[in-house]
């Protein structure tokens, strides 16, 4: 550790002795390694991380689907559903939801909420349950004496009604018909997972009245269906069973139902499937952005190297091995590099707003980008690995001294020009294939 920190003080001296080439090197890299943290950062939240649920590998999306119109992912109708879940053994629970718009009244000015319709088996399928009051009761999808009912966000709660914690049983008017307040939900609570929050949830009983409700109608297909796997079921064998109900069920209502079939997808896959390849492909363009920078500050440092080959002479000759040297000359390259990962993690944060700010509506979950211990090991990951691939090559080049003829007056033969020369080609020509690639 005592060698470690004297690397170290002495790298720090001789980058201070260099300002030009350790600011332009610092630049450069904070660049690179900041573009790179930027896009992982947004990648992290929107492909790597899991959804905030209890065993979210075991959520499905159940969509139904006609293949002879080449529908990939379609809604379902509510008695369609009503069957998928009634002769289904894979699924723990399943449950069905859909957005809708809410106007509130009675409470100061008019506003209106973005709101989400669903069953009582959607909070037991997510294993979410609210701090304040209860969740919606099986009798509570139907019309009936109880009225509708309506669970509060936290941010509608504390915004609206001030966090009062009597607001349980209390009676609010959305879209012109009274609702009970029954709970409030998590904090941390999102669902559907989208970038504008929905604000409360209330029951599909509100489909169930009138003399032709909707929830009546095969035809009508306007719900999202969610399902749970049971404990030992896999994806395959979900999608074998739902398609043969699917196919009872086209035999059953061949008028509504014809060509129907369904489709069991993952719900972070289609949550985020259709902009996994773009974030990749993102990926890698900054990916070869950070290489670019890499050969210019190998370039420096091997320019730089030329300069100092008569100080790496004296070292040899005075007893340092070549692995000392390579030792001393790669902790620079890291400093240099740490530096630029410091300053590229800040650049990092302001580019990664700025492009949720750009594409929030096209970038599902980008509520969630933001740093955590992922996005902080991969920058430090990514400076160390740098620092390494930037700093190899001069280093142990300039570790190769001819004693003789480094420590004469002008001393570098034309061979040792030559390899040099051949050596900076070497990192060049990618460099040039890279920018005109």
């Amino acid at each position: 550790m005592e060698m470690f920190w004297q690397d170290v003080r002495y790298g720090i001296r001789m980058l201070l002795k260099a300002p030009s080439l350790s600011i332009v090197a610092t630049i450069a890299l904070a660049l690179g390694i900041g573009a790179n943290t930027a896009i992982f950062s947004v990648v992290n939240a929107v492909l790597l991380r899991p959804l905030p649920f209890a065993n979210s590998d075991q959520l499905m999306m159940v969509w139904e689907t006609d293949p002879t119109r080449g529908q990939v992912r379609g809604s379902a109708s509510y008695p369609n559903f009503a069957d998928w879940r009634e002769q289904n053994h894979v699924f723990e629970h399943m449950a069905t939801y859909y957005n809708n718009d809410f106007i509130l009244t009675g409470r100061g000015e008019s506003t209106r909420l973005q709101g989400a319709v669903v069953n009582a088996d959607l909070f037991p399928l997510l294993g979410v349950a609210p701090p304040i009051g209860r969740r919606f009761l099986p009798n509570e999808d139907k019309p009936g004496a109880s009225g509708r009912v309506v669970l509060l966000s936290q941010a509608l709660f504390q915004k609206r009604f001030n966090s009062d914690p009597n607001v349980v049983n209390q009676s609010i008017v959305l879209n012109g018909k009274n609702h009970t307040i029954v709970g409030v939900m998590p904090e941390s609570f999102q669902f559907p997972i989208q970038n504008e929050p929905v604000e409360l949830w209330t029951t599909v009983a509100m489909d169930m009245e009138g003399k032709d409700p909707i929830t009546n109608e095969r035809g009508a297909h306007y719900m999202n269906v969610i399902g749970r796997l049971k404990p030992g079921v896999s994806k395959e064998q979900a999608q074998a069973e739902m398609t043969a109900i699917s196919a009872r069920l086209e035999q059953q209502y061949p008028d509504k139902n014809l060509h129907k079939t369904t489709t069991v997808e993952p719900t972070l896959e289609a949550l985020v499937g259709s902009i996994r390849p773009a974030l990749l492909i993102l990926l890698g363009a900054v990916g070869c952005v950070l290489l670019i920078a890499c050969a210019n500050v190998a370039n420096l440092l091997l320019a730089r190297a030329m300069m100092r080959h008569k100080e790496m002479a004296i070292r040899s000759a005075l007893g340092a091995s070549r692995l000392r040297v390579v030792r001393q000359l790669l902790t620079e390259s890291l400093l240099l590099s740490l530096t630029g990962g410091t300053l590229g993690l800040l650049l990092a944060v302001w580019w990664s707003d700025l492009l949720i700010a750009l594409g929030k509506q096209n970038i599902p979950r980008a509520l969630q980008v933001g740093l955590d211990w992922r996005v902080l090991g991969f920058t430090l990951l990514v400076s160390v690995l740098t620092g390494v691939i930037f700093g190899l090559v001069p280093a142990l080049h300039s570790s190769r001294t001819e004693l003789t003829e480094s420590l004469k007056e002008g001393g570098r033969s034309s061979s040792d020009g030559t390899r040099r020369n051949r050596i900076r080609g070497t990192l060049v020509d990618p460099l040039v294939a890279l920018r005109y690639e």
